[in-house]
């Protein structure tokens, strides 16, 4: 949390109110949890009355009626400004108001990076699973309508019994194209996809990891994420001890714990105190990076060869002036030459080696230079910057990979989050002897 100016939201609605079959006070507190934001209060009222006129009591006769519920959420404005849709759209009939605030005082963050909380209590309970005799079309369209790219798969009995992720598909399912690459195309082109799978009747079961790696829900949260880390895993299933699936441990959901607390108003021209780990400690150096008038063939070759699937854009005095991702730039160019451009990103071999008819899809770019192919907004990070913090802006953000800039805001490196959350557990390790 931080001190400072502030927004607080509150909202009142009924006990009995749901949101796709739960509770509504829940599903608010669990998408506030998941939005990174600081701490939310649900609280029951003794007895009021809405907009429907029915009075609403928690007298021992009448424990049965619908009792008011009050949700209060105290944060920065513009993380409160980011969730307000979700809320209005999760309860349509309840009354929302905002006011700003002050906030004076906030809560002792917890010291090495990670809360001592357990699994249970970050995870989400809600998962998106396939069963082992699905068809892996039905995996397909699930990925590209998600923020994932992997889903567990359970059985009958709702154990878990593999994984199927964007690799699995690419590797044994006969898909030509990663899922970050189709969800920047339009689903016309997805049918087309879906029908150059070898063998679109094929099941789950054929291509999955049956190896998994899961978690408990009472395991602490540092563990798990360490466990992530170690073995190069985004999202660990929650499962019972008879191996049944109760939730889902993601990546970010474990990033938006950091940034529930780490994400303080860090000011540029600061300098980190104490021995926290900087940016400049775990960032590579060697960045793939471009002029901003660089040929299109120099930002495919770059694309091809790195293995951050970006490209950082600068001018003449090395400032970072945009940034050109692999799937975004599928979403900046014409339809036409989807084909040359996803051919050549996969096949990841110079544009003189793909083929003759991908030659002639690439020729028909309209953009020839990066500054036209280039995303301009960009997050970037400054070298001296806390590692925590800068993970939780990772988060804030749903950024992946952050150019890092020094004091006169000069490319000096990029950094990923696998690299920021080893070096947070290594701290953390040391401190609590994880």
């Amino acid at each position: 949390m931080f001190t400072g100016r502030a927004k607080q939201v509150t909202i009142y609605f009924g006990e009995t109110d749901q949101y796709h079959h739960q509770a509504l006070y829940m599903a608010i507190i669990e998408m506030l949890r998941r939005e990174g934001c600081s701490g939310a209060t649900a609280m029951r009222g003794v007895a009021g009355f809405g907009a429907s006129s029915l009075i609403h009591t928690a007298a021992i006769l009448r424990l049965s009626f619908d009792q008011p519920i009050v949700i209060t959420v105290v944060d920065r404005p513009d993380r409160i400004d980011r969730v307000l849709g979700p809320i209005r759209e999760m309860a349509p009939n309840a009354l929302i108001t905002v006011a700003e605030v002050e906030i004076v005082q906030s809560g002792v963050p917890f010291k090495e990076g990670l809360p001592d909380v357990k699994v249970g209590e970050v995870m989400r309970r809600e998962v998106a699973t396939v069963h082992p005799d699905s068809p892996i079309t039905q995996v397909v369209e699930l990925l590209l309508d998600k923020d994932f790219s992997a889903v567990p798969v359970v059985d009958n009995d709702g154990k878990v019994v593999g994984m199927v992720s964007d690799n699995d598909l690419l590797t044994r399912g006969g898909m030509n194209v990663t899922i970050s690459l189709k969800k920047a195309t339009d689903l016309d082109y997805v049918r087309e996809l879906h029908e150059s799978l070898e063998n679109a009747n094929r099941k789950v079961s054929e291509v999955m990891t049956r190896e998994v790696v899961t978690t408990a829900p009472d395991t602490i949260l540092g563990r798990a994420a360490r466990l992530m880390v170690e073995k190069h895993l985004k999202r660990l299933p929650v499962v019972d001890s008879d191996g049944k699936l109760v939730g889902i441990l993601g990546r970010l959901d474990v990033l938006s714990t950091i940034a529930a607390v780490h994400l303080s108003e860090w000011h540029p021209e600061a300098r980190s105190a104490g021995p926290d780990a900087t940016v400049d400690g775990v960032m590579t150096r060697d960045v793939p990076s471009v002029h901003e008038s660089a040929t299109i063939e120099e930002v495919f070759e770059l694309l091809v060869s790195s293995a951050h699937k970006r490209v950082v854009v600068i001018d003449d005095k090395r400032h970072v002036v945009g940034i050109i991702a692999d799937s975004d730039l599928i979403s900046k160019v014409s339809r036409e030459s989807w084909p040359g451009v996803m051919e050549l990103l996969v096949s990841k071999v110079p544009i003189e080696r793909i083929s003759a008819p991908a030659r002639k899809h690439i020729q028909k770019l309209r953009a020839r230079f990066a500054r036209e192919l280039m995303t301009q907004d960009v997050i970037t990070v400054r070298e001296k910057m806390p590692v925590v913090s800068a993970l939780a802006l990772s988060a804030e953000k749903r950024v992946k990979r952050l150019p890092v800039v020094d004091a006169e805001g000069e490319l000096v490196g990029i950094v990923g989050r696998t690299e920021m959350m080893r070096a947070l557990l290594a701290r953390s390790e040391e401190g609590k002897g994880l």
